[in-house]
């Protein structure tokens, strides 16, 4: 049987990268079921719908508990993703069914915890202060190592016994790219973070970001269509109203807007306030009539 170095082996699982791992060994299977606990504990940790709901809202607690379960739920993508390349090198001289179960189990929690990352990625884009794009950058790269690793092994040639592995199929549309146009779209100062991702990644960031924004044009566009404005009763099923009382004008000059203006050139001889609530600011050569926001009315020559 082939040796190997158990501490490359260990490296590999601790780092969590989607490079080939040696052939099997009882370390080897232990640091699989070791990645294996952690990713499920991720999925059992994650949000439910009334917490998402909370995120949503923007609760404090709640939003700082889902980054933390968002974290931890991306790297459950990666473990997957590592426990899928190394049972399929384990699998090349060993025909262990057991392998093989794990081999497709991956596959299954790494789809899990893509779907549940998404979901909480787009519950943080609601919140505010709740996402950034640097929170979803090891998302996308995750889903693009996951990718990279399935074309990988339709590539690997039969296993043991003559068993050819199957290629997992990943989401379409690709995860947390509508989180994070959402994202950019409500906050366009986020905008040139997109230059810091996968060109890819951008582009189809911006192209979505695009739709939102169309989406959210039309929106408006419809919204006084959506809801016509109920008919008006019948005069006679409603009495009219009782006739309100004038409001009496203000006792006060506020100086400001023309008021200012003017007393910021000429000191007035006097300021009266008339019977129709007019203030009369009085000049040698005229007076000034203004409102009680000081806005000049007309003006009375002497």
């Amino acid at each position: 049987m082939r040796r190997f170095p158990f501490a490359v082996l260990l490296a590999a699982a601790g780092c969590i990268h989607g490079s080939p791992a040696p052939q099997r060994d009882s370390n080897a299977l232990r640091a699989i079921a070791q990645q294996e606990r952690w990713a499920q504990d991720a999925l059992s940790r994650r949000p439910d719908r009334t917490e998402l709901q909370a995120i949503r809202s923007s609760d404090f607690t709640a939003v700082g508990r889902g980054r933390g379960e968002l974290k931890r739920l991306l790297q459950a993508i990666d473990r997957a993703t590592w426990i899928r390349n190394t049972a399929a090198e384990l699998m090349l001289d060993d025909a262990d069914l057991q392998l093989a179960a794990t081999f497709d189990r991956a596959a299954r929690m790494r789809a899990d915890a893509i779907q549940a990352a998404d979901e909480l990625a787009s519950a943080l884009a609601e919140a505010k202060g709740g996402l950034t794009i640097g929170d979803l950058r090891p998302g996308l790269e995750a889903v693009r190592k996951a990718q990279a690793s399935e074309d990988r092994i339709a590539r690997l040639t039969a296993r043991a016994g003559g068993r050819r592995l199957a290629p997992a199929a990943l989401p379409v549309p690709r995860p947390f790219l509508a989180s994070a146009a959402r994202l950019v779209a409500a906050n366009p100062e986020l905008t040139r973070e997109l230059d810091r991702l996968a060109p890819d990644d951008a582009a189809q960031i911006r192209a979505r970001l695009a739709d939102v924004n169309r989406e959210k044009e039309e929106a408006k566009r419809a919204a006084p269509a959506a809801a016509p404005s109920p008919a008006p009763p019948a005069a006679d099923e409603v009495p009219p109203p009782e006739p309100k009382e004038a409001e009496a004008p203000s006792p006060t000059l506020t100086v400001a807007n023309d008021a200012a203006v003017l007393i910021s050139k000429r000191i007035p001889r006097s300021i009266t306030l008339r019977e129709d609530g007019l203030f009369e600011l009085s000049y040698d050569d005229a007076d000034y009539l203004v409102d009680p926001q000081g806005k000049l009315v007309r003006k009375e020559a002497k």
